[in-house]
Parts: structure tokens; sequence; C-alpha cells
């Protein structure tokens, strides 16, 4: 997104293709999850500056000019009317970066991508976030201060904000298409709150104080890859010891991996709105004998393909389609999948040398004790 000069304005549901890698910010708790203007931030209650629009720096801030460093100042002062900390304008004015890019437009995806609603009219959505007529008037929702309110209104309903991830927090409140769109713009969203309000604001971990979400990778496997188990051979696992993925009906997994999926499931239903689409399952030996003349290469020799354990599955878009790596769902995955036992192997990591690229083939390794 260009930030100054011709402003590429990304909307929600027609911008959010996410970047695979991007950094996880796991929300923490910290000295300013529990409300408050944030001012427990200072050592000594030294309390923060008042933000004025009045006084908005020229810019640029992180990239931000100064039209778009007023509206964020609308944001913060929208949250500290409502007694809401700094963890919260993060979240306001990064939300509003994906929206808009910090401009109050009159316009929005029906008119730039001709996106209709689910029941077929066109959406209604402007203003800096983008919200349609059932958010409220048009000039309650072209009024910066007044759509930060709407959001804010809208964001402390969501259960338990505080400790989700910032991008799945304003996920909740505005319904993307991917959970992560907004993500891309919590760092600057943290440097512009941190500059006009004067908290001590950081992303950094280990921070002892302001700390509104902290670094780190895609969580780690600390399971085991699949394997022999029953003493039965691959592929021959009797029927009666697997179970049907209930959304599915078509395909079916060991027990716990099972009840694994069910799990991480209901977690995909709440971000997305449907449920995780499974291509592939259990694969027993004549199906792995077909799967390799389908597909030659990309599916393991009959007999031993981690399919043919029942601790594997295949995943694809809403319309049953692979997914790829730069997919919405795959990046979901690599987020959260392993805390509920699912993994993606190495080897079919992108450029791995060990076998065939798949975005869509996970196996469950279980947690260790």
């Amino acid at each position: 997104m260009k930030k100054a000069g011709g402003i590429l304005i990304a909307l929600a549901a027609i911008g959010a293709v996410p970047i695979a890698g991007f950094v996880f910010l796991l929300l923490m708790m910290s000295a300013i999850a529990g409300g408050g203007s944030g001012a427990n931030c200072f050592p000594g209650g030294e309390p923060p500056k008042t933000v004025d629009v009045k006084n908005v720096p020229e810019g640029p801030i992180a990239g931000w000019e100064h039209e778009q460093l007023v509206n964020a100042a609308h944001i913060v002062i929208a949250a500290k009317a409502m007694n809401l900390d700094g963890r919260a304008q993060v979240i306001g004015v990064m939300t509003a970066m994906g929206e808009s890019s910090l401009i109050s437009i009159d316009y929005g995806d029906w008119e730039t991508g001709g996106v209709r609603n689910p029941d077929g009219t066109p959406t209604s959505s402007i203003g800096l976030f983008q919200q349609q007529t059932w958010w409220g008037s048009v000039e309650d929702r072209m009024s910066p201060q007044k759509s930060a309110n709407l959001f804010f209104q809208a964001l402390v309903k969501v259960d338990g904000w505080a400790t989700l991830q910032p991008t799945i927090a304003a996920h909740r409140v505005q319904g993307n298409t991917n959970p992560y769109h907004y993500q891309q713009f919590f760092d600057d969203a943290t440097e512009i709150v941190s500059t006009l309000t004067g908290l001590p604001l950081t992303t950094e971990p280990g921070a002892e104080t302001c700390q509104v979400g902290t670094g780190g990778d895609y969580p780690t496997p600390n399971g085991d890859p699949p394997g022999p188990w029953g003493g039965f051979d691959n592929g021959r696992i009797p029927t009666n010891l697997l179970g049907n993925v209930p959304w599915d009906g078509r395909h079916t997994l060991r027990a716990d991996a099972l009840e694994a999926l069910v799990e991480m499931d209901r977690q995909f239903v709440t971000d997305f709105g449907y449920h995780l689409p499974i291509n592939d399952g259990y694969r027993d030996y004549d199906q792995q004998v077909q799967a390799k003349e389908e597909y030659g290469n990309e599916a393991a020799t009959p007999g031993t393909s981690n399919h043919g354990w029942a601790l594997a599955i295949d995943i694809g878009d809403q319309q049953h389609w692979r997914i790829s790596y730069s997919h919405p769902i795959y990046d979901w995955l690599k987020r959260n999948a392993p805390s509920y036992g699912w993994v993606h192997p190495q080897w079919a990591e992108p450029g791995d040398p060990g076998g065939p690229d798949e975005a869509w083939h996970w196996e469950f390794w279980g947690k260790a004790n």
C-alpha cells in the first residue's frame, strides 16, 4: 500500500490477501490490559499527553501523512472518551488502516468491486471503518470520531477482545474475509498511537510496561509424527476404529485426531464463518493405489502414506479447491493448528527438497505429555 501521495485504498473485502510469514503478534496481558487511559504505563504515574487534532504532527509517522494522522488522532480520542487503553487505540487505528488507509472515503467495496451482501443487496460501506447502513447515519459513518465510537462500541462487546490477537479482535468486529488482514498494520498503528499519546507502547517481548503485543514465529509442534498404531498395517485400519468428520460425512480419522480437528474447527468457524473444508482423510490401501495412479509423484507409495494411518488430512478452500501458501486458510492453520496437535510437515513446506510443496496437507502429531 502507498501511504503518501496517491493512496491506494485497501478495502476489507477486496484487499485481504495475506503474506505468509507475517510476524505472529500474540496479544499479551500487560500493564494496560484492563482499561483506563494507560497512565499506569509511566513510572511514577506520569499521565499521557492530551491528544488534540489541532496539534497533530505534519508527519510522516511510520510513512503515514498528516491527514491520515489527524484521523488516527480522532480514533484515539474516541477510545479515550470510552476509557479504553492504548491496546484498544492501536486496534482501532490498525483497523482503519486496513479498511480505508485512514482516509474517510465516501465509497466502498460496492463501488470499487461490485461486492454484495449475503442477501444480494449492494454493500453500503463508507468512512474510515467502511461501515454499512446498519452502523448509523451517513453523517456518523463519515465522521472520523463518531465512526470510531461506533467501532469501539462493537469492539468492547467482543468476548475476550483484550486477550485476542489484535487482528482477530478487529476481525470479530469487521468480519473480514481474511482474519489476518489487519495484522500488517499493527506495527505502524503502534508507532502512531505511541507518538500521538506519549505512551511508550512496544511490541517487543520482555517489556515490563505498555506491551501491546509480542513478536514470534509460527508455533512449532511438540508431538510425534504419524506412525503405526494398534498393530495394524498402513491402510488396513478397521473402520469401527475411525470416526466421521461431523460437518463432512465423507472422510474419517482416528478418534484422537478427529477430536482435535473438531476442537480446531470450532475456532475456525468463529474466525471464518464456515467449517474447515476437508478434501481427504483416511485412505485405505486401495485408495492409496488409486491416488498414486492419479497424482503420480505427489502421492506416497501405497502402504506408506500418513493418510493410511488415519492421521492426515488435505484442506481445501470453501469451494474445495486446493489451498496455496498464500491462502488465508493456510496462514490461519500455520498460526493455530499446532496448538491443536495438527502440523504442516517440513517436507510439505514451500521449496523443501524433501518432498512436493503441499500447502493443503496436514498431519496429526498430537502433543507431548
